[in-house]
């Protein structure tokens, strides 16, 4: 009993009326205050006019059965089914996403705290108007979003971001707190999926035409009876030199993390009976660098199962994660923990790998980097490229910290960013099932690359595009991974992806409804041009939307130059004119300049903060006005101002303007940039501005 509770029955009946008060009192000043303030009625239920009493029900014992339609179905919302939704939805279907967890993001989220990497491997490929390998598209506005809302650098805030750009859309129903438990199939179609939330005792029967299986382990994959690989592919299965000599079990593990505050003055912490004790001897090979956030190296697979023995792993990583802190507060060796003291722990795992399905094309070693001495060796440049990767081939040691004897990983880098080809993302044996993220079809050593979170956020996006090509057209996706006969389709799904801001190697805008391709002139107010950057304003047609050479793309495998235009100084404006009018324009979209050379991402470690502006990028267009030409006279049809995005469309209707024969941009201000920077402008018009372009 609470102590108010019990003076409110201990009290005698002589005393009760002058006890009742003081009880009420007390309660009162122990909870909220402002409950001083109710009056009568206050817990009465009052009913508006069309409300009427709830009926009684109220689930008793088991599930309650709801049944759920859409055109597609997302497994997962970390960070490759969050950008699967967002795609499949923008792109104008039904869809529903599942995911089990109380957030969105993965290990991305507040509940792991994990920073997401990608192929520019945390700017290291970077150079300015040279190299920007930063993955853009949806993973890039989350950035942006979450740098330029979120100065607190608060990991829930990012949680907030993710989820409200699912709200923002209509076309999406979230479904929190769920696991997909089954699959029902026809043939080799899935023809529903049924989820449960045991928090709600519901049981969901999900009917759609299209799934994506985006979570992680593959659950939705293998309830369909997609096969799959447990293991490690040895040297003959791929001939790949870094796979190990014979095939095994193992995976890499799963790890945990915590973070660390200054108290300003000196702290103790006493490690629990049960935490792992550890010595010098012990980070030989795993280093402590900084010590407000930590360790990825705290890791367990071996001898666990990573799906099965999820729980146990659990309790292992907190007694090895303890005890690597008690390491560091009380060995004396580290002075810079004196002071500080956790304020965070990790409680659900953070996990690398479990299945990876046999796609209809696995990819390998070999369409990477087949000898790993070579500094200029080109990628395969898949036909059905839709995403692209560039991370080491990051390939960690199962045991992780029950080996401290050895190095936790081995690490080769590549040297240019490599395509992913869309049937990397189909499942082998289910025709209407896409794959997306870690579980993808990759061996081993590929799966080192691709299984970092920016990477399959861009196979997220490209698995979600491509489900709603499917679903306009009336296609299964089993049908794409024919090349013989899906050309067409594979080259508008590439085109809706570019329109989208993603960016694949050596594929550039082609789509004939653009009017901006077929401009009769443009020009600036200025341009900078220099013997090392051509910023010319005809930049904003090369169908690239960013610099490509040096360690992003191999030699011919990309556009060279800057691809934007660049003005001298601000103000600065640019025009297109054509000869023959544009009929009724609808959308107006440009792309700005966010400093994609550089690395961006939301980090609990404060070193990471660095090298990387947090906050709206200052290359960013913030202010400026969008114009049009009809009839000789100028027409303002978009004023904006603190911008910090790096796509915007513009909806041009309601100007009500018949024709065009010009469009301007004029820029007021950047976040900071002393220049004018905008990679690509577009121009459709109306009947010709959906998604999904055919090819000519």
């Amino acid at each position: 009993y609470s102590f108010c509770t019990l003076l409110g029955i201990s009290v005698t009946i002589m005393l009760r009326f002058s006890l009742a008060a003081a009880s009420s009192a007390v309660c009162l000043a122990a909870g909220d205050a402002d409950q001083l303030l109710s009056g009568p009625g206050g817990n009465l239920l009052h009913l508006n006019q069309g409300e009427y009493p709830r009926d009684a029900t109220g689930p008793g014992a088991g599930l309650v059965t709801e049944e759920l339609e859409a055109d597609v179905v997302v497994a997962g919302g970390g960070s490759a089914g969050f950008s699967a939704i967002l795609a499949a939805a923008r792109n104008g279907v039904k869809t529903i996403l599942i995911q089990a967890r109380k957030v969105l993001g993965g290990n991305a989220s507040s509940e792991s705290k994990l920073h997401m990497v990608g192929a520019g491997v945390n700017g290291a490929r970077g150079n300015p108007f040279v190299c920007e390998a930063r993955e853009g598209g949806i993973v890039e506005e989350l950035m942006l979003r979450n740098a330029a809302t979120n100065p607190q650098k608060a990991s829930t805030i990012m949680d907030l971001t993710m989820y409200s750009m699912i709200k923002d859309e209509p076309n999406i129903h979230l479904i929190l707190n769920t696991e997909v438990t089954a699959a029902t199939k026809t043939d080799k179609s899935i023809t529903s999926v049924t989820a449960v939330s045991q928090l709600a005792q519901k049981l969901y029967s999900i009917k759609a035409k299209v799934f994506i299986d985006a979570t992680g382990d593959g659950r939705l994959g293998a309830e369909a009876f997609s096969p799959f690989i447990v293991g490690r592919e040895g040297k003959e299965e791929f001939n790949e030199s870094l796979a190990v000599d014979k095939p095994d079990n193992e995976v890499e593990g799963s790890s945990f993390a915590f973070t660390s505050e200054d108290m300003g003055h000196e702290t103790t912490f006493e490690p629990p009976s049960w935490a792992r004790k550890f010595n010098e001897s012990d980070f030989k090979y795993r280093g402590i660098g900084a010590v407000d956030y930590g360790y990825w190296w705290v890791e367990i697979g071996y001898p666990y199962n990573t799906v099965t023995d999820n729980n146990v792993i659990q309790e292992k990583l907190m007694e090895n994660l303890l005890g690597v802190w008690d390491y560091v507060k009380n060995s004396g060796n580290f002075p810079e923990a004196r002071n500080r003291s956790l304020n965070w722990i990790q409680w659900w795992p953070c996990k690398r790998q479990a299945r990876r399905f046999k796609a209809t094309y696995i990819m390998t070693q070999n369409d990477v980097l087949p000898d790993i001495t070579s500094k200029t060796h080109a990628p395969a440049l898949f036909e059905d490229r839709v995403a692209y990767a560039g991370w080491p081939f990051d390939l960690h040691n199962p045991k992780g910290i029950y080996d401290t004897s050895h190095p936790p990983n081995h690490a080769t880098p590549v040297p240019f960013v490599f395509s992913t080809p869309l049937r990397s993302l189909i499942a082998a044996n289910v025709s209407n099932l896409f794959l997306a993220g870690r579980l993808a079809g990759f061996s081993q050593v590929v799966f080192g690359s691709q299984r970092v979170m920016k990477t399959c956020s861009v196979m997220g996006q490209a698995a979600g595009t491509a489900a709603a090509y499917c679903i306009k057209k009336g296609i299964s996706p089993s049908m794409l991974a024919d090349l013989s006969s899906s050309g067409a389709a594979v080259w508008s799904i590439q085109q809706q992806l570019l329109r989208d801001d993603a960016y694949l190697i050596g594929v550039y805008n082609e789509d004939p409804r653009d009017h901006v391709l077929q401009a009769s002139r443009v020009f600036a107010t200025s341009t900078l041009v220099t013997s090392s950057v051509n910023g010319s304003a005809v930049n904003v047609m090369s169908g690239q939307t960013r610099a490509a050479e040096g360690k992003c793309a191999a030699p011919g495998q990309f556009k060279p130059g800057s691809n934007r235009w660049l003005s001298e100084s601000i103000p600065a404006g640019i025009t297109l004119e054509w000869d023959t009018a544009v009929q009724k324009p609808t959308l107006v979209e440009i792309t700005f300049d966010t400093g994609m050379h550089r690395k961006l991402m939301l980090s609990m470690r404060a070193s990471d903060y660095k090298n990387q502006v947090w906050g709206p990028q200052p290359e960013t267009v913030k202010d400026y006005t969008v114009e049009m030409m009809s009839s000789g006279s100028w027409t303002t049809v978009a004023t904006i101002t603190g911008n910090y995005l790096r796509k915007r469309v513009h909806n041009v209707t309601s100007s009500n303007l018949s024709s065009v024969s010009s469009l301007r941009i004029n820029v007021t201000a950047t976040n900071g940039f002393d220049k004018a920077s905008i990679p690509e402008i577009r121009l459709y018009s109306e009947g010709q501005d959906g998604p999904f372009p055919t090819k000519p």
